[in-house]
């Protein structure tokens, strides 16, 4: 059993500590060393979020003859209210089709259980130990620029996860982001010698205020032994199943800088917001910046007026359809009222994200005719705020590649990037563009 490590001082934040709204009594009090659910012994603390722990944990029900087993353990709040759907939605993802590609391309649970704790109940989910997320890979090559191949090899990767996400298990992510794509162990002697280290000098730790032990989590896995490591999408706490063909999601999703405009209009979403979302990334994937650059106010709160703005400079005006729509859904209430990060209560999307965007002129404002409207489109739905639109065109945004690379990057970016969600082209279909494919080298 680890042997405990050296003393933090009290008056010092670690790790969950450090959340604005951390408490207590809503975190398993897990120890280096225990067993839970008279299985898996903690370990090593690995990470943590404002809602659980994750600790590499040693599965002790293996058989004699096979080595014992590490898993990622995730201890999640007893006050969180994602771990029941979060559960419900990986075990019908683990479960729709394990022989379609991209089922291994996706992170699920091999086991979930409950412990009992001080104040109640906690669950936890049990996963395969992953290396690191994207984000912190990238920083293991200069200016975080990862070879281009390799990352031709992850989007294909990952766009194969996404097609069975959305073609055979109708669900959508909703949080794409570099944190939430996980890289494997490129060599397996990596995890154990990391363990081994660990065992050899414990954890430091610290007790709270309440007398609730905190660990310094560790997750540097060291330098990489080779390049031969597979992406995986994790984290399906946000995730959405819509199972007919006109189930739409209607409420706020993605991360700021991701979200797809349908998000923002609430012109109500389905599994192309990931498509757009993941289009968004590719840029901080290669290049390791964000696409959208200007898209919060002067104290720093996300102003979705601005976001607007850079989609219109990057890929055009909206089409009339989808102004139209946005019209005609802006009325929309939501099923049940949503806190904004500010506090304020929101109940439709226009309230949300502070619109409206596009000029009403011609579709409430006063009544004309069929022709009128069909030869008035151009007056219809502009832009409220042209004078915020910058002066950047997509093709800018690609300096990071030349020649045939980036028209073909840029073409593939342009499949993802489309105002109207039926038009983006579909995860399986982007998987097959050419500038995804490896390149055939001559003998």
């Amino acid at each position: 059993m680890p042997s405990p490590g050296p003393p933090l001082p009290p008056g010092i934040l670690v790790d969950e500590e450090i959340s604005p709204v951390y408490d207590s009594r809503y975190f398993y009090p897990a120890k280096s060393g225990e067993v839970l659910a008279d299985r898996y012994q903690t370990l090593v603390k690995v990470g943590w979020g404002v809602s659980s722990t994750v600790w590499l944990a040693r599965d002790l029900q293996g058989h004699v003859e096979e080595p014992e087993s590490v898993v990622a353990l995730k201890i999640v709040n007893n006050n969180a209210s994602s771990a029941g759907h979060e559960r419900e939605v990986e075990e019908h993802i683990s479960t729709a089709d394990p022989s379609h590609r991209g089922r291994s391309l996706i992170r699920t649970l091999l086991d979930s259980f409950e412990v009992e704790g001080p104040e109640g109940s906690y669950p936890c989910l049990v996963y395969p130990p992953m290396r690191e997320s994207l984000s912190m890979y990238q920083r293991r090559f200069d200016n975080r620029k990862m070879p281009l191949p390799l990352i031709k090899t992850y989007i294909r990767a990952l766009l194969t996860g996404l097609d069975y996400l959305h073609k055979v298990c109708r669900t959508v992510h909703t949080d794409l982001k570099l944190e939430n794509i996980m890289v494997s162990f490129e060599d397996p002697t990596v995890l154990a010698d990391f363990m081994d280290s660990q065992l050899a000098k414990p954890m430091a730790f610290k007790m709270d205020s309440a007398g609730r032990p905190v660990y310094q989590s560790r997750n540097d896995f060291g330098p990489l032994k080779s390049l031969r490591s597979i992406p995986q999408l994790v984290d399906f706490g946000l995730a959405t199943r819509l199972e007919e063909d006109d189930d739409w999601g209607v409420w706020p999703i993605q991360p700021d800088h991701y979200r797809a405009p349908e998000v923002i209009l609430g012109n109500g979403w389905q599994m192309p917001a990931d498509i757009w979302n993941l289009g968004v990334l590719l840029w901080d994937m290669i290049e390791g910046k964000e696409l959208f650059r200007h898209i919060h106010d002067q104290e720093g709160r996300y102003d979705a007026k601005l976001h607007i703005a850079e989609m219109i400079a990057l890929i055009g005006p909206p089409p009339p359809e989808v102004v139209q729509r946005y019209q005609y859904m802006r009325e929309y209430s939501w099923p049940k009222p949503i806190r904004r990060e500010d506090g304020k209560v929101c109940e439709t999307a226009e309230e949300y994200f502070c619109g409206p965007f596009f000029d009403e002129k011609g579709i409430t404002g006063f009544p004309i005719s069929i022709e009128l409207f069909l030869n008035s489109r151009n007056i219809l739905g502009r832009f409220l705020y042209e004078d915020l639109i910058p002066d950047r065109k997509l093709g800018d945004t690609a300096s990071f590649l030349g020649g045939e690379e980036k028209e073909a990057f840029l073409d593939l970016a342009k499949g993802m990037l489309v105002w109207h969600p039926d038009t983006r082209k579909t995860a399986g279909e982007l998987a097959g563009h050419p500038f995804l494919q490896p390149k055939q080298t001559s003998a």
